[in-house]
């Protein structure tokens, strides 16, 4: 049953309607039902009867989100929920108890994986590590200098809005925040972006500042915080390049990770951004890949985290594929027994062998589309006796997984990571072995 409620008055269309809410889908939204359409209501949980205000149409779906609940509210509702979560487009579920969330999680992310029964039954079912709040060692804020704002852009909007008492970002971040928006205030008149990296040393990080949608192409200098002004806060602040390439600015440029194989990891490359389950998430990886000796090929290598975990059980043939030039040099540095290929790509390298050892183990972290048709079609061929996968996006892992099960793999091992708390995103950490 549903109702609508006219906020203007007049005959005109209504303000909002009231949803019956049902299952979670994919991008963690609910499903609901009126006057024949179907909605993706944000802010609703399974069960719960809400206000919904519509935010737009596309491709024959409503998209709405929860502006109140009647009657009863689902257990996982927070009782206590981020006061930005109004405003602020940095969760997707700020609405929901981090604890309680895991579970809906995996519901979600079996929903998203559903057009291959098989894996979508694997994550329904899979133990999902949980991490608490305060988790994230890299982040990505805005700058908006017509309003001195620096945060997260409000939800579907290009509009920054402060973030003071942030749930989610770490307490060096929290701490280094007005210092550098005091900077930007002084020197800054442009739209930027501000990139955030911390190690394992969780009192200092290093900045940076790089072109924003909408913002100048070139950076200047001088627009950068000085030492000085952010005080002990920082260990370093540079310009970003396109290509993640740091520059013209002062101090550090990479953190370190106090792993059982130390990494060191420069400011614009990709790391995994969770602080309480990134020893979790090594550790798993590492007993999954075990000790034998097989050669190792990290197809998505990054600076080398996967392979470091496989490297720490054992020495053994490594080769490791990065196109990004930053991240591929550090996975070099990190891994200096390792061969890297630096600025290739996984496809490239894999097509390019004259002949791949079917004794290997493959390890793949594609960006969140997945292995792209070629990859899948290049390991149908090569048939890597052992393939570990780590997916941020169910559909397209739940894609490829099914495309090596058809090409004679199983899934031998499944289980998630709640690495983006406050948020319906997961990781899939999988190993399939060639029957």
């Amino acid at each position: 049953m549903t109702s609508s409620r006219d906020g203007t008055g007049g005959g005109n269309p209504p303000a909002t309607v009231v949803l019956e809410a049902g299952r979670l889908v994919g991008g963690g939204r609910a499903l609901a039902h009126h006057d024949g359409r179907t909605w993706m209501v944000a802010g609703a949980l399974p069960g719960e009867r809400v206000e919904v205000r519509e935010l737009g149409r596309r491709a024959g779906i409503v998209e709405g989100r929860a502006v109140a609940v009647e009657g009863a509210a689902h257990p996982a509702r927070a009782a206590d929920p981020c006061p930005h979560a109004p405003h602020c487009g940095g969760c997707d579920w700020p609405h929901i108890e981090p604890a309680a969330a895991t579970r809906l999680k995996a519901q979600a992310a079996a929903d998203a994986a559903r057009g291959h029964p098989a894996p979508a039954a694997l994550i329904a079912a899979a133990t999902i590590h949980h991490s608490p709040l305060a988790y994230r060692l890299r982040a990505r804020l805005h700058w908006d200098p017509t309003h001195a704002t620096l945060g997260f852009y409000e939800p579907r909007s290009h509009a920054v809005t402060p973030i003071p008492g942030c749930r989610i970002l770490s307490p060096a971040l929290m701490t280094a925040l007005p210092a550098l928006a005091a900077a930007l205030r002084r020197r800054c008149p442009v739209r930027v972006d501000v990139e955030w990296l911390e190690g394992s040393d969780p009192t200092r990080g290093v900045a940076a500042i790089r072109r924003a949608r909408g913002g100048p192409a070139r950076l200047d200098p001088g627009w950068l915080p000085t030492p000085g002004e952010l005080g002990t806060a920082a260990a370093g602040c540079h310009l970003l390049a396109a290509s993640g390439a740091a520059h013209g600015g002062w101090g550090e440029r990479e953190v370190r990770f106090d792993l059982p194989t130390p990494l060191r990891v420069p400011i614009g490359a990709f790391f995994q951004g969770n602080r309480h389950l990134l020893r979790t998430l090594f550790d798993r990886v590492a007993e999954l890949a075990g000790a034998g000796d097989e050669p190792v090929f990290d197809l998505h290598a990054g600076v080398g985290f996967l392979a470091a975990a496989v490297r720490s059980r054992g020495s053994r043939s490594m080769d490791l594929i990065e196109p990004q030039l930053e991240a591929a040099r550090a996975a070099a540095r990190n891994l200096p027994e390792a061969r890297v290929a630096i600025g290739v790509t996984a496809e490239h390298f894999v097509m390019g062998q004259p002949a791949s050892p079917p004794a290997a183990l493959v390890i793949t972290d594609p960006p969140r589309s997945g292995m792209t048709p070629a990859l899948r079609q290049a390991l149908a061929r090569w048939r890597p006796r052992r393939v570990l996968m780590l997916g941020c996006d169910p559909a397209t892992w739940a894609r490829d997984a099914a495309s090596l099960c058809d090409h004679g793999y199983r899934i031998a091992a499944l289980e998630l990571f709640d690495l983006f708390p406050s948020t319906h995103h997961v990781e899939i950490l999988a190993l399939l072995e060639r029957e």
